[in-house]
Order: C-alpha cells, then sequence, then structure tokens
C-alpha cells in the first residue's frame, strides 16, 4: 500500500478549473474534443512546447487522423489557440494555449446549441487535408484558422485558392496564402468575384 501511495504522489497532479465542468454543458464541444482539451491542459501545465502528434494520439487512444480532425475542430471553436513563446535557451517552441475556451465559459455562460451542422469552415481543414493527402501539422491548422479568425477570408474563396494551387501542383499553405493576398490586393472578396476574375483570366 505504501509503495503505491508513493508511486502515486511522486507521478504528481494537474489541476482544472472547476468552470470547466460546471459550464462544459453549455459548450459547443462534443465528448472527444472534451476529452482532448483536458489532456492538452495537463500537457501545458507540465511541458512548454506542444505534444508530438503520433505520441499524443496514442496518449488519449484515438488515431493520429481522429486527433488532428479533433484538434482543427477545437482550434476552429477557438477553444484553443496554438502560440509561439522563448523556451528559456534562446529558441522558439509552439504550445496549445488552453485559456480561450475558459474565458469564454466564464464570460458567455448561455447554453450553446448542441450538436451544430458541420460548417464551411470546417469543409476548408478536410478539404486541404484530401488535396494534400496527409493530415495537417499543428502551425499549419493554426494558419488555416488565422485565414478564417483573424484574415476573415470566406471559406469557399479559401476552396478556391486550394483548387488553384492544386492545378499548379503547388501543395503548399504558404502559396496559397500567396494567392489569397494577391486576390486581396485586387479587391476580390467574394467566391463570385473570385470566379468572375478566373474566367476572364482563362479567356485571355
Amino acid at each position: 500500500m505504501a509503495d503505491a501511495l508513493n508511486s502515486f504522489l511522486a507521478a504528481g497532479q494537474s489541476s482544472f478549473s472547476t468552470a470547466l465542468f460546471q459550464h462544459y454543458a453549455q459548450s459547443d464541444l462534443t465528448h472527444s474534443e472534451f476529452l482532448v482539451y483536458l489532456f492538452l491542459t495537463q500537457w501545458a501545465q507540465q511541458h512548454q512546447e506542444a505534444p508530438e502528434p503520433e505520441h499524443f494520439a496514442t496518449m488519449v487512444k484515438m488515431t493520429p487522423s481522429a486527433l488532428y480532425a479533433t484538434i482543427n475542430s477545437l482550434l476552429q471553436k477557438q477553444a484553443v489557440t496554438l502560440v509561439s513563446q522563448p523556451d528559456g535557451h534562446g529558441h522558439t517552441v509552439d504550445q496549445y494555449d488552453v485559456t480561450p475556451l475558459l474565458r469564454r465559459l466564464l464570460d458567455t455562460p448561455a447554453p450553446a446549441t448542441p450538436h451544430a451542422a458541420p460548417t464551411a469552415s470546417g469543409a476548408v481543414f478536410n478539404q486541404i487535408e484530401i488535396e494534400f493527402a496527409r493530415p495537417l501539422s499543428p502551425i499549419e491548422q493554426q494558419t488555416i484558422a488565422d485565414w478564417l479568425n483573424i484574415d476573415h477570408y470566406d471559406p469557399l474563396v479559401i476552396q478556391l485558392a486550394l483548387r488553384e494551387a492544386v492545378l499548379n501542383q503547388k501543395y503548399s499553405l504558404r502559396y496559397i496564402d500567396r494567392i489569397l493576398l494577391n486576390w486581396e490586393k485586387l479587391h476580390l472578396t467574394t467566391p463570385q468575384q473570385v470566379q468572375d476574375y478566373l474566367q476572364r483570366r482563362n479567356q485571355l
């Protein structure tokens, strides 16, 4: 018994805000998303850098693709964000910031609509993974989330930029970003404007 207790104490402890559990029913997270969120919270308390995907997938008993999809959804729902921070050795590392969900639950306790239908934003992540034929890395997930939440690109415009990249055999978010920036400079902000522009360009 003493050995078991010593092992328990040696393993350390993690703390979770009671608000997470009190307001979970009001959040828009699924059971799987909430589980991954809790694991990310525990990880962030003990590590400076984001977890290695393969290892983390094993921890949460998920396939890597299912884990990527779940983290994608957490980013889209703005429950977590990916941030860069110094590691104390002159380097910069990526880590998941898990505080956005807690801040939102504390600030807006109104019930959320359960089982929301798949969004156009979610289709962007899925389509890019399909075209790239691989899961997206955490930094790629954050780049796409920034397009949607900070730059406010229309999801359909992003998909049109993805199609242009694929037609040019450029499977790179940097290439897609250049397309989006170019369209923005041309004041092409809606799918119809982009499609009209592409049609005129192809007729030249």
